[in-house]
């Protein structure tokens, strides 16, 4: 039997959600059935984990992950770059991923390689009118161009999904669910230390710990986790938190834990390898994030059984039960996040209520396996393992390919 090959593009391998899933998917997709490839501007975090097969992973040097109209050169060249990768690889499935891969590697799919069937995954709409109305207007308006000539849409949540229906969004195209997985079974290391570990950070033994694992871009919001962070000192003292990641606020928010004069209580490690042994030292998971598809980070502070607060965006209330396993807040509302962050860190009855909520929890759906054995599901639907697309493909969907479902079928988005 042929196998089906599958070309993912990618913006950057930076460490993130989308970037994880892709990583995922690779690693456990059935290869018997199916051949996979990448392609991904050059400069990420990741590289060095993709590397190790060279004949399948392709760097698209013009590739940058910034969106900005001084980068429209190396835009065209990039597109030309990933039009050159599709012609190598021949690929049955194209499957994008993050924004500025998602719109250039569709397009170049409908202009090189037209056999392909187009899927795009949502990790998040990669948008918010916090950005400015008119930056917001424009990228619905791509986003929707985009759709026009893509076969399957995913989304890693049905907020997002609903979000992009309202919005105008992939009309009469084909909607998946599939969410973000991880391994709901993590192993910490055999000789594991909290305390060690504490001090490593320079936190004491007895210290509550809150934990953010994020970047420092505006969306994901850490000058609003400094903000909290304050009103929470205010009234307790035997508490650290820390903000892992990299990003262009991190200067801007280490400047206003030192004006505040918390920085010895507000850690910024940068990036870490260590996410699940800084879990198991945090009594509280926090994210401020303006924009969430689905949160890896959240789905990890669940596996370690770690209480979590939050800003209720997007996929955050389909991973999080309000006042059941954690709680729930209004974005930008500081004053009840630092609230609920004091009401959590006071109460370890509550917080022990809470870790056992989240242990009965059935998170299946969010698992790798299911993650992966959807995909595939999904593939398969799309090339068939006895029958290879063939011929030319127009640039444009046809609506009439489109049949109406009939009476009682699954309307809309899928599970």
């Amino acid at each position: 039997m042929e196998k089906t090959k599958i070309l993912y593009f990618i913006t950057r391998m930076d460490q993130g959600g989308a970037q994880a899933s892709v990583l995922t998917t690779m690693k456990n997709i059935n290869r018997q059935q199916f051949d996979v490839y990448l392609a991904t501007g050059p400069g990420g975090r990741l590289d060095g984990k993709i590397k190790a097969d060279p004949s399948r992973i392709f760097f698209i040097k013009a590739l940058k992950h910034d969106i900005h109209p001084k980068y429209i050169f190396h835009d065209l060249v990039a597109f030309f770059q990933m039009g050159y990768v599709l012609r190598r690889v021949k690929p049955d499935i194209v499957h994008t991923n993050a924004p500025k891969a998602g719109v250039l590697g569709r397009l170049a799919a409908r202009i090189f390689w037209r056999r392909a069937k187009v899927v795009h995954t949502f990790h998040g709409l990669g948008f918010a009118k916090e950005q400015g109305e008119k930056q917001f207007k424009f990228f619905v308006m791509v986003e929707k161009f985009c759709a026009r000539f893509t076969d399957v849409l995913i989304f890693v949540s049905r907020k997002n999904a609903t979000e992009a229906k309202q919005l105008g969004i992939g009309k009469s195209v084909r909607t998946e669910l599939i969410r973000a997985g991880i391994n709901f079974n993590p192993i910490l290391p055999l000789k594991f230390d909290p305390v060690a570990k504490k001090a490593s950070l320079k936190i004491p033994a007895n210290a509550r710990v809150v934990l953010a694992l994020a970047n420092f871009k505006p969306l994901k919001n850490p000058i609003h986790f400094v903000l909290a962070a304050y009103k929470v000192l205010s009234q307790m003292k035997n508490v650290y938190f820390i903000f892992t990641g990299e990003g262009p606020l991190k200067q801007t928010a280490e400047n206003l834990a030192k004006n505040l004069s918390i920085d010895k209580q507000v850690l910024f490690p940068g990036w870490r390898n260590d996410a699940l042994e800084l879990l198991a030292i945090s009594d509280v998971f926090a994210s401020v994030s303006l924009r969430e598809g689905l949160p890896m980070s959240l789905l990890e502070a669940m596996a370690m059984r770690v209480p979590a607060v939050c800003y209720n965006v997007d996929g955050i209330s389909e991973v999080v039960t309000d006042n059941k396993t954690g709680f729930l807040v209004s974005p930008s509302d500081i004053n009840t996040f630092a609230d609920k962050l004091k009401v959590l860190l006071r109460h370890s009855a509550l917080r022990e209520r809470f870790e056992a909520a989240i242990d009965h929890r059935d998170y299946s759906e969010f698992t790798s396996v299911t993650m992966v054995k959807k995909q595939e599901r999904l593939y398969r639907s799309l090339v068939p393992p006895t029958k290879k697309n063939g011929g030319k493909r127009r640039f444009f969907r046809r609506r009439r390919h489109f049949r109406k479902p009939h009476q009682g079928e699954n309307h809309g988005l899928r599970n």
